[in-house]
């Protein structure tokens, strides 16, 4: 009788569950995801002809208007809300604004792999901005190794490899600057990479 009451129970809280859902999705994401995409694009008009601030709109210009951060705010679980924060993440640093960046770029959740590595190296250059290297670095690190490819991993392998080299750990610079070297015979900053490497192998 219990194991028979237990059950009933589950299936009607997943019953319950599923019907809050659906009643979310229809009546409340739907209507808010409409009203986000529309106040994105008004945010990204802004954004294509340079205008950062009001793009952004961090400190309310128009009672009317949300801007990234504002988009981000009110429709956080819309698509529209999620992808608003990897803009304001970025405009965030544009505008100096670097542990703001951090913060809202932290919370864009990222399903495209090559958007997740933009997402982690914009996270790494902020943390280079407030002299965190520390953080920089494994930023990078995980920017790199999101998903192999001839733009983002070499890319991020360089940062890291800069980085390494600026605070004088040759070893560790040496580290990345191979990979790119040995895998990556294409990348935009090969022969930096090479000088490097002539450098750190004459330092060793």
């Amino acid at each position: 009788m219990k194991k028979n009451m237990i059950f009933v129970s589950i299936i009607f809280l997943i019953i319950v569950t599923a019907g809050t859902y659906f009643f979310l999705k229809k009546f409340f994401l739907y209507p808010s995801e409409e009203k986000a995409m529309k106040e994105l694009n008004y945010a990204q008009q802004y954004l294509s002809m340079g205008d950062i601030n009001k793009a952004l709109n961090r400190k309310n210009i128009k009672i009317n208007y949300l801007g990234f951060s504002g988009i981000a705010s009110k429709y956080p679980f819309t698509k529209a809300g999620n992808i608003s924060k990897f803009y304001a993440g970025i405009c965030y640093y544009k505008l100096g604004y670097y542990k703001e960046s951090i913060k809202i770029m932290k919370s864009f959740y990222a399903k495209d792999e090559f958007l997740s590595s933009i997402k982690y190296g914009m996270i790494g250059d902020a943390f280079i901005q407030i002299k965190n290297k520390k953080e920089a670095l494994k930023n990078y690190v995980i920017a790199a190794n999101i998903r192999d490819n001839e733009i983002t991993t070499p890319l991020y392998y360089y940062k890291a490899g800069l980085l390494n080299f600026s605070m004088k750990k040759y070893k560790d610079s040496k580290y990345f600057l191979k990979k790119i070297d040995k895998k990556y015979p294409l990348f935009l900053y090969k022969k930096n990479v090479e000088k490097y490497l002539m450098f750190i192998e004459n330092k060793l």
